[in-house]
């Protein structure tokens, strides 16, 4: 289990609040492996759907549901992201290192479009890995 420095967080959180600034976002933030939220949260002015607790229990879910998914990395190839959509909300996850980036929208945003940005913002932070 590898801790980020302060300045990961801060690049973290960084890629957080200029993803949050497209339309139908909702909440961006990245999760560790212990799914705990390390960077990012809502949108100003948003009102989760969720109660605190029910949020910190997604966090939690969703880094297990990723590790269990992992398991076929091997046969399967690695995980790009994890998207569901429910009747109220876009659910998308994209691993960066150990750790997750969740990513609520709208139920109409285009979800191949936040995973194309997220990537994007994303994919040029370094995580250290020690």
């Amino acid at each position: 289990m590898g801790l980020l420095s302060v300045e990961e967080i801060r690049n973290l959180d960084k890629a957080c609040q200029e993803l949050l600034q497209e339309n139908k976002i909702r909440h961006v933030g990245v999760i560790n492996e212990l799914g705990r939220l390390v960077a990012g949260g809502f949108k100003k002015g948003v009102n989760p759907l969720l109660s605190d607790d029910k949020v910190r229990m997604v966090y939690m879910q969703m880094q297990l549901d990723f590790n269990m998914r992992q398991e076929l990395d091997d046969s399967l190839g690695p995980i790009d992201y994890i998207a569901s959509r429910r009747t109220k909300q876009l659910i998308m996850s994209v691993p960066i290192g150990e750790n997750l980036v969740l990513i609520t929208a709208e139920p109409d945003a285009d979800d191949k479009e936040i995973i194309k940005k997220a990537e994007e913002l994303f994919d040029g932070i370094s995580i250290s890995t020690v």
